[in-house]
Order: structure tokens, then C-alpha cells, then sequence
């Protein structure tokens, strides 16, 4: 009887430790899902920033893109250089994006867009296009001629 009893109490033992591992995986399995999610929210309010952003460039609306500047990452980036610098670059006829890819630095992290751009003499450019991805607010674009990169 007496072995019946550690039989009993190692088969009760096999069992708890058998669903601690599901309830480990399954809650794995639901965190792998839960970023996936977010990635994919992130990736959508990205690229509508920066359509927005390249919009007002086209409309040639450089105050309204410089409010969508990551100024954080940006620091002592002025819209009157943000204005100069969009004014050095050809008039934006049209756009188109790809991507994302996600990048991590010391500045934060970013989901970097492959934009082909097309002026309005017909010329067409690739660049790349850093939007800063934040916790607490929407994502901002980081455009100045030091982060413009195919």
C-alpha cells in the first residue's frame, strides 16, 4: 500500500509538471501571437504617417510635414532646415512604398520603408524612409538628408 501511495503521488506530480509545460507553451504560443499583432498595428500607423508626411511634402506643406518629424530623435532639427532641405530635393509628383523592415539602435527602434519617389520632371529615386516607432504616442518620421538611405 504504501507504494501505491508514491505511485499515486509521483503520478499526481507528472501531471501538475505536464500542465505547467502546456500552460507554458500555450502562454508562449499567446505572447508570440499578441506581438505579432502589435508588429502588424505598428507596421499600419507607420506607413500612414509617412504617407501623410510624403503627402504634405508633395503639396509642397513643409510646416505640416515638420510636425510630423521625430523631433526626439531629430534634436536641434529646425523647420526652417527641414523646409531647406525638402526645397534642395526635386518636386514629389508621386510615391511609392515597400517594406517595412524593423531596425533597432540606440535611438529606438524603427520600421525603415523602401519609398520609390517620383518627381515632377519625371525622375524617379529610391530612399529609405526611418519612422520612429514610440510606447506612448503615434510614430513620427525621421526625414533630414542624414537619414534619407536606399
Amino acid at each position: 500500500m504504501a507504494g501505491m501511495g508514491w505511485r499515486s503521488r509521483l503520478g499526481r506530480t507528472a501531471a501538475a509538471g505536464t500542465a505547467i509545460v502546456l500552460a507554458l507553451v500555450a502562454a508562449g504560443y499567446g505572447w508570440g501571437l499578441y506581438v505579432d499583432r502589435r508588429q502588424a498595428a505598428e507596421a499600419v500607423k507607420a506607413k500612414t504617417v509617412l504617407m501623410a508626411y510624403l503627402e504634405r511634402v508633395r503639396n509642397e506643406d513643409f510646416h505640416g510635414a515638420y510636425l510630423l518629424l521625430c523631433s526626439d530623435v531629430l534634436e536641434g532639427y529646425s523647420e526652417t532646415q527641414h523646409e531647406e532641405f525638402l526645397r534642395t530635393q526635386p518636386s514629389l509628383a508621386s510615391f511609392r512604398l515597400e517594406g517595412p523592415e524593423r531596425r533597432s539602435s540606440l535611438e529606438g527602434a524603427f520600421l525603415v520603408y523602401r519609398a520609390s519617389l517620383t518627381s515632377t520632371d519625371g525622375a524617379n529615386q529610391v530612399n529609405g524612409f526611418a519612422v520612429a516607432l514610440y510606447s506612448d504616442r503615434d510614430p513620427l518620421v525621421c526625414d533630414a538628408s542624414d537619414w534619407r538611405r536606399e
